[in-house]
């Protein structure tokens, strides 16, 4: 198990240099320590008991810049923190940061040589730590779990997308580990709900990712706008969802919708979107006449252009107009006035975000 290796790795270096030590994950949890070697302080005693470490011992570690360091750090002693000196080294897997070795130093600083051998072996313990994408950093910071500024150190800054394929939930995550996997430099990736959520932000082309994703999956994607940085990937992961759930409903708009192109959709994805009852109110007396509601949509959607209709539903125009009779009449609305037109447009595009 990769518990036991990383752990294995751990004890093997704790008992060459003679220090106590221990991993954390970005969000400071303890995920291994090795036996008592040298110097026990009592921030190390607290962390093994809580498998915790205190905000204010994170506060001093991140003063010192292990969230945004590539190299070894020594952070100091502080005695009103129960803290004696550590080594702090980033545990960095594919450019991605996956967590701290932290090293005890007390008042004797490791050699060259001992530095060195640390360095080896906390790459070894990224290497199994690191789970192939960033998936657990990137879910945690798009759940509300980890802050922007903890998670910058795995999933990088600057300008950034987001792209969401939405698909079988059993089958997505094998799909992306192998289309990711061809490139250099993976993006980060997750799968939340029904989607896999991939962070663009090293100038991936988001177009060309999401249609191929969306040929192997059988599902639809959707892309956020360009945001600035990781304090906006909730709200880009929420607009790129919102586009891959309206290139299902809408096939015009896919594979791959843009949240910048939804139109409507991206109306009624930003206004509480009635229940599906209550949208389809309109429509109802439509339901037995599936082939009117594709005549009443098709006419809507090019904008009242009967020629058109005609020629992408194969009708003859006298057959159109009698449809769009039957229609105003089943209905009770007159397909001439502007507000009635709305309502009942809005309403199926009511009924497509609902049933997708």
């Amino acid at each position: 198990m990769i518990a036991d290796d990383v752990q294995d790795i751990l004890e093997s270096l704790a008992a060459a240099l003679g220090r106590g030590m221990s991993v954390d994950d970005l969000e400071g949890r303890v995920v291994a320590h090795s036996a008592h070697h040298g110097e026990v302080d009592q921030v190390r005693a607290h962390a093994i008991l809580s498998r915790s470490v205190p905000a204010e011992v994170g506060a001093w570690q991140e003063a010192h810049g292990v969230a945004v360091t590539r190299e070894p750090v020594r952070v100091p002693s502080n005695p009103d923190l129960g803290m004696a000196a550590r080594l702090c080294v980033p545990l960095l897997h594919q450019d991605r940061r996956v967590g701290y070795l932290w090293i005890i130093e007390g008042a004797g600083p490791l050699t060259p040589a001992e530095e060195a051998r640390a360095v080896r072996d906390a790459a070894a313990i990224a290497a199994l730590l690191d789970d192939g994408g960033s998936s657990h950093t990137l879910r945690h910071l798009l759940t509300g779990v980890l802050a922007a500024r903890r998670a910058a150190g795995v999933l990088g800054e600057g300008p950034l997308r987001v792209l969401a394929v939405r698909g079988d939930p059993a089958g997505l995550r094998d799909v992306v580990t192998a289309e990711v996997a061809r490139g250099r430099r993976p993006p980060a990736f997750t799968v939340l709900d029904r989607h896999a959520v991939l962070l663009l932000n090293r100038g991936e082309d988001a177009q060309t990712l999401g249609e191929r994703l969306a040929a192997r999956t059988g599902g639809s994607a959707g892309v956020s706008d360009v945001h600035p940085g990781l304090e906006a990937a909730v709200e880009a992961h929420a607009q790129a969802v919102t586009a891959a759930r309206a290139a299902a409903a809408e096939p015009v708009l896919g594979p791959v919708a843009h949240w910048a192109a939804l139109g409507a959709y991206r109306l009624l994805a930003e206004s509480a979107a009635l229940p599906l009852a209550q949208a389809a109110t309109p429509l109802a007396p439509l339901k037995e006449h599936p082939a009117l509601t594709l005549t009443l949509e098709t006419y809507l959607d090019t904008g009242g252009d009967a020629q058109e209709t005609a020629r992408r539903l194969h009708l003859h125009r006298t057959s159109l107009y009698y449809r769009l009779a039957r229609i105003e009449q089943l209905t009770d609305r007159r397909l001439k006035d502007g507000a009635h037109r709305l309502e009942l447009h809005l309403a199926l595009k009511l009924v497509r975000w609902n049933t997708v």
